[in-house]
């Protein structure tokens, strides 16, 4: 097929256009595709379980006298004071170098919840510091 000269420009005009729609319609369907990928929901996350351990108040102190605990995993030591005939009203313990004293009030449960990053002995107490216990880190 043989063009004139008009034809010629005019088909190239035309050939120039449809390129630059291609280009245009491209560049949009890679964006797109792009944002899409970049806007995914990242999957949700689990709340940290945590181990509970049950500690009562009594009027022969805390019971138990000593709590095994894990090392570098998030606990709640949960104490729940049983009697009025004692002193440990509150108690009070260090966690991380702070120190956390909570009201013990009668027959209501009382969370703290805490990680302990290394092994070994921690002692918590009354207010009084007379009825004691220990947290084995393990």
């Amino acid at each position: 097929m043989q063009f004139c000269g008009w034809q010629r420009a005019a088909f190239s005009s035309i050939l120039a256009l449809v390129m630059k729609v291609l280009l245009v319609l491209a560049v949009t369907l890679a964006s797109v595709a792009c944002n899409k990928s970049s806007e995914a929901k990242p999957a949700p996350t689990k709340p940290v379980a945590t181990t509970r351990f049950e500690i009562a108040v009594t009027d022969e102190g805390f019971k138990p006298d000593d709590v095994k605990v894990p090392a570098a995993t998030p606990i709640t030591l949960v104490f729940t004071r049983k009697t009025d005939q004692t002193c440990a009203k509150e108690v009070v313990l260090t966690v991380g170098g702070k120190k956390i004293q909570k009201a013990l009030p009668l027959g209501t449960p009382v969370e703290i919840a805490a990680t302990f990053p290394t092994a070994g002995k921690l002692s918590y107490a009354c207010s009084m510091d007379m009825i004691k216990a220990t947290l084995t880190v393990q």
